[in-house]
């Protein structure tokens, strides 16, 4: 018997945001066949649009299929992002206001100003610890690995014709510390990109781990909008009446904010 993995609340849906902006920069200077991608990625990253996806995540154990969510994301520009999956996870992220709702536990958490400010330049770290990533830090990793993709094949995901991009191995421990939300002690052995060779958009993921079991996860984009309104209703989220909120206070680490969360999560969901 297999033991039972799942990916932390958010991990997939910033896997998703990362690769919108990776997949052209990352190696349009290394491949002339990318070349026409880069500008419309360094025009995105200048003056953000917003956009909306909808997305399949797949988890894999071991050979044996475990886990299908389905995830939705508004993304208003590089500092507002909501995220609402199938299981009834919302993930609200704001510059000064950030609030994760675990919907099988019924558990808010909150992250507040007062808590971001005092982060400081360690903020992206310390959100990490709590299976969070935050566009910005996804694109300051972009810029480090900008020769790290090549082409290695191509597919056809809906009706777009991709490239199929492979990251360079001696890459990799580093896109493994930006993916929030794995758990601990996997390895990342592979990670790969389908990217539309006419719009430059992520249409797949494929990440394979090595650990205390066999580990793949994989992310189809079935939709893309861009220019989608995104109202203001949308960046703000009010959990359910019989929600625990638990509020992480400036005085509390990464460390014992994620293990009162973990906890709590146990002990709703028993």
């Amino acid at each position: 018997m297999y033991r039972r993995y799942r990916l932390g609340v958010a991990a997939a849906s910033l896997i998703a945001a990362f690769t919108v902006g990776l997949s052209a920069i990352a190696v349009a200077e290394v491949d002339p066949r990318l070349a026409p991608l880069l500008e419309q990625m360094k025009a995105f990253i200048a003056n953000p649009k917003p956009m909306f996806m909808r997305q399949k995540i797949d988890v894999v154990v071991n050979g044996q299929s475990q886990e299908e969510q389905l995830q939705e994301i508004w993304m208003r520009d590089l500092d507002h992002l909501r995220m609402e999956r199938s299981d009834g996870t919302v993930v609200v992220l704001a510059p000064d206001d950030i609030k994760m709702y675990i919907g099988p536990a019924r558990l808010l958490l909150h992250i507040p100003k007062e808590t971001l400010e005092a982060l400081g330049d360690k903020r992206g770290e310390a959100l990490r610890v709590l299976d969070l990533t935050l566009p910005r830090d996804q694109l300051d990793l972009i810029e480090e690995g900008w020769e790290s993709m090549q082409i290695t094949g191509e597919d056809s995901i809906g009706d777009e014709a991709c490239w199929v991009l492979t990251v360079d191995e001696a890459f990799l421990p580093r896109l493994r510390d930006l993916l929030a939300g794995i758990p601990e002690g996997f390895t990342l052995k592979t990670a790969q990109v389908a990217l539309g060779r006419e719009t430059g958009m992520s249409r797949a993921m494929f990440f394979e781990f090595a650990g205390p079991a066999q580990l793949e996860v994989g992310v189809t984009i079935e939709e893309i909008e861009e220019d989608t309104e995104i109202p203001a209703d949308m960046l703000t989220f009010e959990p359910p009446e019989d929600a625990l909120v638990l509020t992480w206070t400036p005085d509390k680490t990464p460390e014992q904010m994620l293990q009162e969360r973990n906890q709590a999560i146990a002990d709703r969901m028993r």
